[in-house]
């Protein structure tokens, strides 16, 4: 299927439920990617879990590169929205670094394909963080929790030493690494919500003690 095929207008689609077609075709390819892994799995695999034509995927997505970096900006625009109402809500700068770690754990909790996907698919993906949305989003994720660091210094909350900004990658990367341990099964935590819950507790309590003075 040449480009210019691909991008042309389904017949027989009407354009209001565009949008939802596209939705379901992210949400299989979560589905998918989880299950098969990227490099395992064919548009046609997509197609199938979403009950739409094949041509239809093609007509959203030039190639599978894309589905996979819109699953990505996808998914880091849901967590970079949470960041960003947990920062503009109330409560000290200690309670929203441990809503922002509760937030995570409960998408892990409702949503375990999207999580793996996320992040196993992103490192065995060349190019995954590329410049663009995902490179983007990931960025902003990062400077909302370095504003809440700050403003948690300038409160006597947090050390002064620590760099904001370092702090907050920091943060992410131990996040990031505690569910990829779930995910891969070394820490074992995914057998139940409790032991969800007591894993976020820990990695929770681990930021805040490295944070206050």
């Amino acid at each position: 299927m040449t480009r210019a095929h691909s991008r042309s207008v389904p017949r027989g689609v009407p354009p209001d439920d565009e949008p939802e077609k596209r939705r379901a075709i992210l949400h299989a390819a979560v589905r998918v990617f989880a299950e098969k892994g990227y490099h395992g799995c064919r548009i046609a695999d997509v197609a199938r879990a979403a009950n739409v034509a094949y041509g239809l995927v093609y007509h959203y997505f030039r190639n599978k590169d894309e589905l996979l970096e819109s699953v990505f900006a996808e998914q880091w625009a849901i967590l970079v929205n949470a960041l960003d109402a947990v920062d503009q809500g109330p409560g000290t700068a200690s309670e929203k670094i441990a809503s922002m770690c509760a937030f995570v754990f409960d998408v892990y909790k409702a949503s375990p394909s999207a999580v793996r996907v996320l992040l196993l698919e992103v490192s065995r993906t060349p190019n995954a963080l590329r410049a663009g949305s995902t490179r983007e989003t990931f960025e902003t994720a990062a400077r909302i929790v370095a504003d809440v660091v700050k403003r948690g210094q300038e409160r006597g909350e947090f050390r002064r030493a620590i760099d904001p900004l370092l702090a907050a990658t920091s943060i992410l990367g131990a996040l990031e690494l505690a569910l990829s341990g779930m995910l891969v099964g070394v820490i074992g935590a995914a057998a139940s919500e409790e032991e969800v819950d007591r894993v976020r507790r820990q990695v929770s309590d681990f930021v805040l003690a490295g944070l206050r003075p």
